[in-house]
């Protein structure tokens, strides 16, 4: 995760996975040097987060140096010592510029870039297309997440207007880029098109965030898109297996089919992510309704967790419970939880009357859609 200076980057670090509140966020000191988060929600991850500080004293190459070899290898950065110096042979070297950054690109997964929505971005924009470039040359699998954060306070209006001005910077960018590394590329390819690039409208005081990040886990396990295996090695003409992202979408929508479910969510609960859903459509005002109540339901766990057990039978013939919660939204809706293990939860959205006369058959199979989500966490932690 990079960004600008007072982008906001350690607030979302702090608010997601440290469950700060955001209003204590407004008083985080500025980040000195790179904090590395482990994350555990259902497919490990590392998370990085790069002090702003860093990125703006970053040093600039004087271009791209082309490898010898074929175009799938990384190619090497140029120094730019000062001097004149006349590139070797068998190297073109191009006038990009290039962030000099103490970072393995080849095992980084997604770039995180935090843009503050209310601050001017230019420089950042800049900086990203840089980085971009940096990334996707020595790593053609990497994907770009584009945070546009703090928009809690801007109208939906502006706020939008913001991100159509970002996106159409950043692609421009992409494609004067293009044409400048033409001696490293091919003719034919557009970084525009390439490079895996989302933007998200984020802001810790909503969910917003939270949704950025799922989308982020979501895409992780999913693995990499058919235009992107295009340009890579040849070992992606194998044939494809399924994702872990497709069998959480696969299991979310039998389950959605047998049980009448209308929306099913998969929910880390120590991060209010959601690592699966089903493929129904995503209505926000509903994900913030399920949101909020995760966060009701986490109030009370620290205070049951030491409970002692009344049963003392043998442990070998007990079987053991999992929580379950149901909350009525109106009339005819209800929201139903069930926890999977100990950091996963089952949230459903299902009619109240269904609810009400068929429990015993929801939770016979929301106790197999149980079983084959541990399998699945079991195998993405392998």
């Amino acid at each position: 995760m990079m960004g600008a200076r007072r982008a906001g980057k350690t607030s979302i670090c702090k608010v997601i996975y440290e469950s700060f509140q955001p209003s204590d966020t407004l008083f985080l000191t500025p980040t000195t040097r790179t904090q590395i988060i482990d994350i555990d929600a259902f497919y490990p991850l590392e998370l990085w987060d790069v002090p702003g500080s860093m990125l703006m004293k970053a040093g600039w190459t004087g271009g791209l140096r082309a490898p010898v070899s074929s175009a799938s290898a990384a190619p090497s950065t140029a120094k730019n010592s000062g001097t004149t110096a006349s590139a070797p042979s068998d190297s073109t070297s191009t006038s990009v510029p290039n962030l000099e950054l103490d970072v393995p690109w080849a095992s980084v997964s997604a770039l995180i870039f935090v843009i503050d929505a209310q601050d001017d971005y230019f420089d950042a924009l800049v900086r990203l297309n840089a980085l971009i470039i940096t990334g996707f040359l020595k790593n053609r699998l990497i994907q770009v997440h584009v945070f546009i954060n703090k928009v809690d306070g801007l109208s939906d209006d502006y706020k939008y207007d913001t991100q159509r001005d970002i996106e159409q910077r950043v692609y421009e960018g992409l494609i004067d880029s293009s044409h400048e590394l033409q001696d490293i590329l091919d003719d034919s390819t557009r970084l525009d098109q390439l490079v895996s690039l989302r933007f998200h409208l984020t802001s810790v005081f909503d969910s917003s965030v939270f949704v950025a990040f799922s989308r982020i886990q979501q895409q992780l396990m999913q693995g990499p898109s058919p235009t992107e295996k295009l340009c890579h090695s040849p070992a992606f003409d194998a044939q494809p297996m399924v994702s872990l992202s497709e069998a959480l979408e696969t299991a979310c929508n039998l389950l959605c089919a047998s049980c009448y479910f209308e929306k099913v969510y998969i929910f880390d609960v120590p991060s209010r992510t959601f690592v699966g859903c089903d493929t129904s459509p995503f209505d926000a005002p509903l994900f913030d309704t399920l949101f909020r109540y995760i966060q009701f339901l986490r109030q009370f766990s620290d205070l049951y967790a030491n409970i002692p057990d009344v049963d003392h039978s043998e442990p070998s013939v007990r079987t053991r419970d999992w929580s379950t919660s149901v909350m009525r939204l109106g009339f005819d809706t209800s929201v139903a939880f069930w926890q999977l293990n100990h950091h996963l939860a089952l949230l459903a959205v299902v009619n109240s009357n269904i609810q009400q006369c068929n429990t015993s058959v929801l939770d016979y199979n929301v106790g197999l859609f149980r079983s084959s989500i541990v399998q699945l966490a079991r195998l993405a932690s392998s």
